[in-house]
C-alpha cells in the first residue's frame, strides 16, 4: 500500500535545475522527511532523478555534475543539419578559391566552374532551407542522453529501487492530455538492462522537449511532447496527500526581458503560456473553489525565494548559462530551503 504522507512537486525550466538539486540536498541535511512520491515534468524530472537514493553521495554527485554544466552539456545541432552546413561552407569556399585562382584559367574553364559553383550554392542554400523548414527538429538532446547515461550520470538502480515513488509528467500530444511514467515499472526495472535505462531516459528527454525543439519521442505507442504542455502543477495526484510541497521558488507569470534569438523568444513564449495556466489551477484550488468547498484537502507549501535571493538569481536560458551560474543557483537553492527551515517544519508538524 502506497504511503499517501507527504509528496514534492518539481516543475521544470533550467534556472530550476541546480535550484531542485540544492534544494533537496538542503532539507536531506535538515534531516526532514523523505517524501512518499515525486511529481516531476522536464528539469525537475533529471532532478529527481538523480538523488532519489536519498543518501549524501547522491546528493553531492548531483551537485557536481549539474554545477558543471554547460549548454554543450545539453544539445547541439542535429547531425543532418550539420552535414548541410558543412557541404555550404564547403561550397562557398570553392567558389572562394576559383576567385583566388581566376588568372590561371582560360575564359571556358572559368565560365564552366564558375556556374557549376554557382549551382552548387544555390542547390546547397535550397536544400539547407529545406532542412531548416521541413526538419523535425534543428537540435539533438545528444549529449544531455550521454550526460545522463554515464557513469558521472544517473544511477539507475538508485532510480529503480527507490522507496520514492517517482512520477515523470510528459504530454500526450495525440490525445491530448497528460501521462505520468512512474519508477517502479515492469519495463524500467533492471538496471543492468540497456532497454530499462533507454527507455527511463526516452521519459526524461521527452517530458523535456519543447516542441520543435528537440528530437521527437515515443514512449509505449505514446507521440510525446513536454511535460508542462499540459501540466507543470499535477494537483490532481497532489491533493491525495496530507502534506504536498511545491519547489516552485517563483509565483507564475514572473516578468522576463525580451528575447530577440529565436530559441530565446520560443523558451519565452512557451514560460508565458505554460505559467498562465498554471497560475489559474493554483488560483482554483487555493482560492476559488476546490478547498473553500473540502476543508479537507492538503493545503500547498510553496518554496519561493526571498526577496533577497531573488536578487542574486542569475537571468540564465538554456542556450546561455555557465558553470558559474548554475554553482551560483545551486547556493540559493540551499539557502532557500535553509531560510524556511522553521516554516517548513511547522508545515509538517516536525
Amino acid at each position: 500500500m502506497q504511503n499517501r504522507n507527504l509528496v514534492f512537486n518539481l516543475p521544470g525550466g533550467i534556472p530550476r535545475l541546480p535550484l531542485h538539486v540544492a534544494a533537496l540536498s538542503a532539507w536531506f541535511d535538515l534531516g526532514l522527511p523523505m517524501p512518499d512520491e515525486m511529481l516531476a515534468s522536464s528539469a525537475g524530472g533529471m532532478a529527481g532523478s538523480s538523488i532519489i537514493g536519498w543518501d549524501s553521495k547522491l546528493f553531492d554527485k548531483a551537485k557536481k555534475v549539474v554545477g558543471d554544466l554547460s549548454p554543450d552539456n545539453i544539445f547541439s545541432y542535429n547531425r543532418d543539419l550539420k552535414i548541410k552546413l558543412a557541404a555550404l561552407g564547403v561550397t562557398t569556399l570553392g567558389l572562394g578559391a576559383l576567385i583566388l585562382l581566376a588568372h590561371k584559367l582560360s575564359k571556358g574553364t572559368k565560365a564552366l566552374l564558375g556556374l557549376g559553383g554557382i549551382g552548387a550554392l544555390l542547390a546547397t542554400d535550397a536544400i539547407l532551407g529545406n532542412e531548416l523548414v521541413h526538419s523535425a527538429s534543428h537540435l539533438s538532446s545528444a549529449p544531455l542522453r550521454a550526460l545522463l547515461g554515464s557513469k558521472s550520470g544517473l544511477d539507475f538502480s538508485a532510480i529503480f529501487n527507490s522507496p520514492i515513488r517517482l512520477g515523470i509528467i510528459v504530454t500526450d500530444m495525440n490525445k491530448p492530455g497528460e501521462v505520468i511514467f512512474y519508477n517502479h515499472h515492469p519495463l524500467n526495472s533492471d538496471a543492468t538492462n540497456p532497454e530499462h535505462t533507454e527507455r527511463w531516459l526516452d521519459i526524461l528527454l521527452a517530458s523535456a522537449r519543447l516542441p520543435g525543439k528537440f528530437k521527437f519521442i515515443q514512449i509505449d505507442g505514446i507521440n510525446t511532447v513536454d511535460g508542462e504542455v499540459w501540466t507543470d502543477f499535477p494537483i490532481r495526484q497532489m491533493k491525495q496527500y496530507k502534506k504536498a510541497i511545491r519547489f516552485d521558488y517563483w509565483p507564475p507569470l514572473q516578468p522576463g526581458s525580451t528575447q530577440t534569438e529565436w530559441i530565446g523568444d520560443a523558451s519565452r513564449a512557451f514560460d508565458i503560456m505554460r505559467d498562465r495556466c498554471t497560475q489559474k489551477k493554483i488560483e482554483h484550488y487555493e482560492y476559488e473553489l476546490e478547498r473553500q468547498n473540502d476543508p479537507s484537502l492538503p493545503e500547498i507549501y510553496y518554496v519561493r525565494l526571498s526577496s533577497k535571493l531573488m536578487k542574486q538569481m542569475p537571468r540564465i536560458q538554456l542556450h546561455n548559462f555557465t558553470p558559474d551560474q548554475m554553482k551560483e543557483l545551486e547556493n540559493i537553492g540551499y539557502d532557500t530551503v535553509m531560510e524556511q527551515k522553521e516554516e517548513i517544519r511547522r508545515y509538517l508538524e516536525v
